[in-house]
């Protein structure tokens, strides 16, 4: 494995991790808002044996060095997103590069490639949470979603005993019935950093409302058929009958940018801990398709 620090155009860090086979197809992946991708390591390792496998987290989040929250905001994550492919290039060599993005890093992909088209060879997505534009029949339900998410993670509780007291609060709760066995504990684990008195989360309440907080309409609704590679959507069946979530808004993203489409049974917005095999599976596939 070979680790390297990129330092984006504004000061902050972003840690690199590459592994995997170096001859294979290059897969940069990262994760959604207040994860971790070493929590998604059951997605994306069984990738390592055929592709040139490159993950980093989210700005403030993970193995990253923590920055300013106030500097979270939708065009800086578009930013960020477009520097680590441009990085990743110059670090570890210029060739194609695909991504399998979870959420919100999966949004900054999409929103990037449909203004610099070709920036991916391929882009495998998991429910990108785009806001729809006003009149669309999933906006009122989207919206209320994201404020509701915005306050709620600025009050969440960063503190925590040890890493099993934050596990435990996943497996308690209906919203996280789907994970596989064991992977709570990984999540936590991922996501918590050790202090002198205990544990706390990597990802402030701050910078993660922030991520929210900010996320609104920039017209990706109108340019989602202006991609220049394949796009491959997944979203979760368990969610679809709920309105404004991220699965019924990856079929509205899916139909308005004539992108492959595909469900994931027993699955909600959270499948990389939930169906990570199948994630894998599907991201395979796809790119080796060519």
């Amino acid at each position: 494995m070979t680790v390297a620090t990129l330092t984006l155009t504004d000061g902050a860090q972003v840690v690199l991790h590459k592994r995997g086979n170096p001859e294979g197809p290059r897969l940069l992946v990262s994760h959604g808002t207040g994860f971790a991708v070493d929590g998604f390591r059951r997605m994306w390792e069984p990738l390592c044996d055929a592709f040139d496998v490159i993950t980093f987290d989210l700005r403030h989040h993970g193995r990253n060095p923590p920055c300013d929250p106030m500097s979270i905001d939708a065009e800086r994550q578009n930013l960020d997103m477009s520097e680590v492919v441009l990085g990743a290039a110059e670090l570890f060599g210029a060739r194609p590069v695909a991504g399998l993005f979870h959420s919100i890093s999966a949004l900054a992909a999409l929103r990037v490639e449909t203004r610099a088209r070709g920036t991916f060879s391929h882009l495998v997505l998991m429910e990108p949470p785009a806001p729809p534009p006003q009149g669309h029949a999933l906006c009122d339900a989207f919206e209320a979603g994201r404020i509701a998410l915005a306050e709620r993670s600025a009050r969440r509780q960063d503190k925590f005993s040890s890493v099993e007291e934050l596990a435990a609060k996943y497996q308690g709760r209906a919203a996280f019935s789907c994970f596989q066995e064991g992977a709570a504990l990984e999540l936590a684990e991922s996501i918590l950093l050790k202090t002198e008195t205990g544990f706390e989360l990597r990802c402030t309440p701050l910078a993660e409302s922030r991520y929210y907080e900010t996320n609104h309409d920039d017209g990706l609704f109108d340019r989602a058929d202006q991609v220049g590679c394949p796009v491959l959507m997944l979203a979760g069946r368990n969610d679809l009958a709920h309105a404004g979530t991220p699965a019924q808004i990856a079929i509205e993203l899916a139909h308005a940018g004539g992108y492959d489409y595909a469900e994931l049974a027993s699955a909600t917005h959270m499948m990389p801990l939930e169906r990570p095999q199948a994630v894998a599976a599907f991201a395979r596939a796809f790119v080796q398709a060519g």
